[in-house]
């Protein structure tokens, strides 16, 4: 704080700022306390280069090969359905992609493998887009979720 000759305070006039932080405001003097922030927990440093990727996951992937001359890529999916099959994971293709489940290696394996098939056939660029969904407290298929929304529907319709 500065002081004036007559003892009292400078002369400048404290506006009022409205910050996230705490805040004292003294004739124009703005002071943020440290002491009354909230303590957030000091961090451990982590070593995330041994931090272990989930066991087992599901990625529903929609792969699209750029530039075959055809805007239909059914010849390319049917070779992409081939390698999951090979693959033995568990696979189910739909309308706009592919849901494969098994351990995380597995799938993101099979799922880069479909990129070098692709690429080995021709395709000079690939584009995949992907949603993956890991769950720790429980095993639960793909087709296990959609069995439980359908019985929900069905407990609605009765």
């Amino acid at each position: 704080m500065r002081s004036c000759a007559s003892g009292g305070f400078s002369s400048y006039r404290a506006r009022p700022l409205f910050l996230a932080a705490p805040q004292i405001a003294i004739c124009s003097v703005t002071v943020t306390s440290h002491l009354l922030r909230p303590r957030l927990p000091t961090p451990t440093r982590m070593a995330y280069s041994n931090l272990a990727t989930p066991a087992t996951c599901y990625a529903d992937f929609c792969i699209i090969p750029v530039g075959t001359g055809s805007p239909s890529v059914s010849h390319e999916v049917a070779e992409v359905q081939k390698l999951l099959k090979a693959s033995g994971l568990t696979y189910t293709m739909h309308s706009a992609g592919t849901t494969v489940e098994g351990s995380w290696d597995e799938v993101m394996k099979v799922i880069g493998q479909a990129h070098a098939l692709l690429h080995e056939n021709g395709a000079k660029r690939v584009q995949t887009s992907m949603r993956v969904g890991t769950r720790t407290d429980k095993k639960q298929t793909a087709a296990d979720k959609v069995k439980k929304v359908e019985q929900i529907l069905e407990q609605e319709e009765k």
